[in-house]
């Protein structure tokens, strides 16, 4: 291991320590030990006279062997003044009132694996080592913070919930915190005022040269060498650190509805190798935390070599006291549907939870909070006021936040939040999450209108949640298979596209709007204070259909205010918004023979002039998406015979067009025919034309015309006239339908008032 290099003569001075007799003279003479070494760790500190607690403590506990000189350490040693001061504080008349236990744990505390000088623990490069550049030095200065001690808790034991039986859990051993003027010089913050967040009782001595062990300033300017490593005298005794998971468990009275929460994920995972090596014939266990982070871990992996990963690496908890989570139950879900915490459903304890996790992989301090570098594991940003924390502990694997009182996470008080805090929306919470597209929906760097369908809606369309042992999941019914199966990744997130739309602030209460949805050429239409989709819209072109697409919304808003990246509305439909998903708009006109359709004629026209063959368009390129423009019956029937090619056709009383067409006049009226269209091959468009669209200009077609597209904003009709050299008078779309066009999935319409000259 790269932390194992140490300067060649301490090793030397090792073997002339543990007496290698066997060395030739001059050997002997290139390692004896130079005048100015005074000993091992435990000879010096003996020397120096007023560390007498301290070596009992070690004698007591058992380390005195390898604070003499049988490993390699670095020492942390406190005066008698300090011990005693730590003594009294904790309640001990003296060291010998301290169990074995106890003492071990402490002193064990203050005994560093190898030997760090100075400069290792102002900038630690366990990577790098001594080879390290002063570029890689700069990297991340300050951040390999923590060194494993000799500091460790007992072998304890466990109720699993898995097996219904008890376990032996394995504590591994404590690292020590070093907070190296680095550390926050790197992070761009003040280090007196962030150490003395967390240590409100220390006093921050690291200057812009040094550090500070955990609660301690280190009294000597420079490290003491001795024969087995270093000491640092620092000012006050360390007080063992503990986890997370332990704070918050020795905390229960004031913080058991959240670590109860978090505790409801524990798992006990087998380690084989520690019970190789430590078990004594028993199976030994990690406590972790199913799918959260596992602050119940000493360390963030259990192989020791991982030097990088165990020196960097901490969680960060931001937890809300009893206080908090009551207040915040009451404002945020008491009035969505939930009675008490247990009614939450669990995908939306899971999302609660992790939120109060941060992304960062390293101690987080408030100036960094308040500056709004630190985010939660969604990547949501964490927003706390410092009045508001009421526990503050550095702990042996990361950070402790308890909070008195708490804001909405971010995904909650944003335009998903309904999902989260309704119950009548909990299938929905269940497609945002799986469609992996909640994260995009909560971000501040945008602003959405979401739909939101409840229950009713789902069980509409034949879905349901199933409850199954791996967690609850979204499923539909399958004709094909004749029962449920899951809904897939690829369904939630068209579902949730037709639900989403960031092209306005709000829907309108009057007059006509078009939103775009996330899902490509696909829109909602609203009038007066109605909603509907383009798929919807289009039944009005079956002749049959006599009903009303569009459907009521209302604003749905959280307790107070409003969500904090834009609107959410519910939708008063017997299913769900869907995008188109039929056979297309080439088809429909390819296949057109029923006279009461709004565009027959033009589709007779199309199989007149030979430009349809099985269904197809024969003219547009596969895949093709496109955008036409059809006269209307009317205005087709009464000007027949003003259309290029027309002669031999008539239409009939009933409406139904006959006749038959020469060759030449089949190729006259198939040139005008294809210049109604607008084809994603010879231009370019990513949006079907609305009034307001943007789109607009002049278009080429398969015709010998181009076409010029009008828009004249959002209320005033579209309109559309040919460019051959000279511009004809405009026409515009009809108003039957509110101006707005027919989209499919292939392509989109308008129906135009007459004919294009």
């Amino acid at each position: 291991m790269k932390q194992s290099r140490f300067i060649p003569w301490l090793l030397g001075v090792c073997l002339f320590v543990l007496g290698l007799s066997s060395c030739e003279d001059k050997m002997d003479e290139h390692y004896k030990i130079p005048d100015w070494l005074k000993g091992s760790a435990f000879e010096v500190l003996e020397a120096e006279g007023d560390y007498t607690l301290f070596l009992k403590g070690v004698e007591k506990a058992g380390f005195k062997p390898i604070v003499d000189g049988k490993s390699i350490l670095t020492v942390m040693a406190p005066n008698d003044e300090a011990f005693n001061a730590y003594l009294n504080g904790k309640g001990y008349a003296s060291i010998d009132d301290m169990s074995q236990e106890a003492l071990k744990k402490l002193i064990g505390f203050h005994l560093v694996y190898y030997a760090f000088d100075w400069d290792k623990l102002v900038n630690f490069r366990p990577l790098e080592g001594d080879g390290a550049t002063p570029e890689s030095k700069a990297k991340f200065a300050g951040y390999y913070y923590k060194h494993r001690t000799k500091s460790s808790d007992p072998i304890s034991k466990a109720f699993n919930p898995a097996t219904n039986d008890s376990v032996s859990v394995y504590h591994l051993e404590r690292f020590l915190p070093v907070f190296s003027y680095k550390l926050f010089e790197t992070k761009r913050i003040d280090a007196a005022a962030n150490y003395g967040f967390f240590y409100p009782a220390s006093t921050w001595t690291g200057g812009t040269s040094g550090f500070n062990v955990s609660n301690a300033s280190v009294v000597n300017a420079d490290n003491v060498i001795t024969s087995n490593g270093y000491i640092y005298y620092v000012n006050q005794v360390l007080d063992p650190l503990e986890t997370i998971y332990t704070e918050l468990k020795n905390r229960y009275d004031n913080y058991s509805l959240f670590f109860d929460l978090y505790n409801g994920y524990s798992q006990y995972t087998i380690d084989n190798e520690l019970t190789k090596s430590f078990g004594k014939g028993d199976t030994l266990y990690l406590h972790g935390h199913d799918q959260l982070p596992p602050i119940a871990y000493e360390w963030p992996v259990s192989d020791y070599q991982q030097i990088a990963t165990l020196s960097s690496k901490a969680y960060n908890v931001f937890a809300p006291s009893n206080t908090a989570m009551t207040a915040f139950f009451n404002d945020f879900w008491l009035n969505g549907g939930y009675s008490s915490l247990n009614d939450l459903d669990p995908l939306v304890l899971k999302y609660f939870i992790m939120q109060s996790f941060s992304s960062a992989e390293q101690p987080v301090f408030p100036e960094e909070i308040s500056r709004g570098d630190v985010t939660t594991t969604y990547g949501t940003p964490i927003r706390i006021n410092q009045d508001d924390v009421s526990l503050r502990k550095i702990c042996v694997n990361g950070t402790l936040y308890g909070m008195d009182r708490m804001t909405a996470p971010a995904i909650f008080s944003s335009v998903a939040g309904p999902a989260f805090k309704y119950m009548d929306y909990r299938y929905y919470l269940y497609a945002l999450s799986g469609s992996d597209l909640l994260l995009a929906l909560a971000s501040d760097d945008a602003s959405f209108i979401s739909l939101m369908p409840d229950t009713s809606q789902f069980v509409a369309e034949n879905m349901r949640m199933a409850s199954l042992t791996t967690g609850n999941l979204l499923q539909v019914f399958s004709d094909d298979a004749g029962v449920y199966v899951d809904l897939s990744k690829g369904e939630m997130a068209d579902l949730v596209n037709m639900h989403v739309s960031n092209g306005a602030t709000a829907l309108a209460t009057t007059g006509t709007q078009v939103l775009e949805t996330n899902m490509a050429f696909n829109y909602w239409y609203v009038n007066d204070g109605k909603i509907t989709t383009n798929a919807l819209f289009n039944q009005q072109l079956n002749p049959d259909f006599t009903g009303d697409p569009f459907v009521p919304f209302r604003e749905i808003k959280p307790t107070t205010g409003d969500w904090d990246n834009g609107k959410s509305y519910a939708y008063a439909f017997n299913g769900l918004f869907k995008a188109d998903k039929g056979d297309g708009l080439e088809y429909a006109l390819a296949i057109a023979n029923d006279a009461r359709y709004h565009y027959y004629l033009f589709a007779q026209l199309l199989q007149k002039a030979g430009l349809v063959n099985e269904g197809q368009l024969n003219f547009l390129m596969e895949g093709t998406r496109f955008i036409a423009f059809v006269p209307t019956n009317d205005a087709i029937k009464n000007n027949l015979s003003s259309i290029p090619g027309s002669t031999g056709l008539s239409v009939a009383a009933d409406g139904t067009l006959s006749g038959s067409l020469s060759s030449a006049n089949k190729a006259k009226l198939a040139n005008w025919l294809r210049s109604y269209f607008i084809t994603s091959d010879l231009n370019t468009f990513n949006v079907y034309p609305y009034p307001g669209s943007g789109l607009a200009g002049t278009f080429d077609t398969y015709g010998s015309n181009k076409l010029k597209l009008i828009d004249a904003g959002q209320g005033s009709p579209l309109s559309v006239q040919f460019v051959d050299g000279t511009e004809t008078t405009p026409v515009n779309v009809v108003s039957t339908f509110h101006y707005l066009p027919f989209a499919f999935k292939d392509g989109c319409f308008h129906l135009i008032e007459s004919l294009l000259n």
